[in-house]
């Protein structure tokens, strides 16, 4: 179980730590020279150590299953009406769209279904919070993934890439070699340009490909943030699959401001691990 709880902590961790860290270049051109650290500011004007929707929609996911053993949809959306509530400046527009009609009382496959027909919903929003499905292990993490994807996201190539990410996430908190999961990840998300923009398979390639480039924890989100465009993203989850494998550097992790609350999640889907594992 140790090892079990590091690598939970790593993930959940290693997704946050490569948010605050992207999100000081969020919108940024690319610049392979640029030194990375944890600095704040960027196009939301983040305190240092400061998260966007990427971490604060990991963890509602994640709480989600803390609370009910399961992915529950009714749970974790009420989880993302109060979250937005208490401050929306880092969300995208779909998901804002969706709470405000999840807040007028519409139904909410009804609500997912009306964001898709009007807007579309191909973008990484739901991409961003899967690393959660794999942590868990569930028995199958991918046809998991693509039901906690259209919680939100009614496009089938974003459940495609939260499921790909589920799986790798799973197999590296059940142990397996970064080698053995990356073989089992579609080429289409490990082949082709890096361009680091808010569609899901652009977003999952240039992630896939960050961990798999990567050394280190601090390697793979350096590699994710230099991308620029939606490096918050990117270096969320490709520092959530580093973070599984490696661990996070402690001086980030003491950075984070809700370093507290993600220790706390940790913990929580640890014991709710064990508990089922029991029963």
């Amino acid at each position: 179980m140790n090892e079990l709880r590091a690598r939970i902590i790593g993930g959940l961790f290693g997704c946050a730590a490569g948010d605050a860290l992207g999100a000081s270049y969020e919108g940024t051109c690319r610049d392979e020279n640029r030194e990375v650290c944890m600095a704040g500011g960027g196009q939301f004007g983040l305190k240092k150590g400061g998260v966007t929707d990427d971490t604060l929609m990991t963890l509602a996911l994640a709480e989600t299953y803390c609370e009910t053993g399961a992915f529950d949809r009714s749970v974790f959306l009420r989880k993302l009406i109060l979250t937005l509530r208490d401050d929306a400046s880092t969300f995208g527009q779909t998901t804002r769209t969706l709470a405000s009609l999840l807040e007028q009382g519409c139904d909410p496959e009804k609500a997912v279904c009306a964001v898709h027909t009007a807007r579309g919903s191909r973008t990484n929003g739901s991409v961003m919070r899967t690393i959660p499905v794999g942590l868990v292990m569930e028995e199958d993490p991918e046809q998991t993934a693509r039901i906690v994807s259209g919680f939100t996201h009614y496009d089938k190539d974003a459940a495609d890439c939260c499921a790909a990410l589920a799986k790798a996430a799973a197999g590296l908190t059940a142990g397996k070699s970064k080698a053995e999961v990356l073989a089992e990840v579609p080429a289409v998300y490990l082949t082709g340009e890096l361009v680091p923009s808010l569609d899901p398979v652009e977003t999952t390639r240039c992630a896939f490909i960050c961990f798999r480039d990567g050394s280190a924890y601090a390697d793979v989100v350096c590699r994710a943030c230099v991308l620029g465009g939606d490096t918050d993203t990117i270096a969320c989850i490709a520092g959530g699959l580093a973070g599984i494998l490696w661990g996070v550097p402690q001086t980030w992790i003491d950075s984070l401001l809700p370093k507290d609350r993600i220790a706390q999640t940790a913990e929580n889907l640890c014991r709710k691990i064990q508990e089922r594992q029991r029963s």
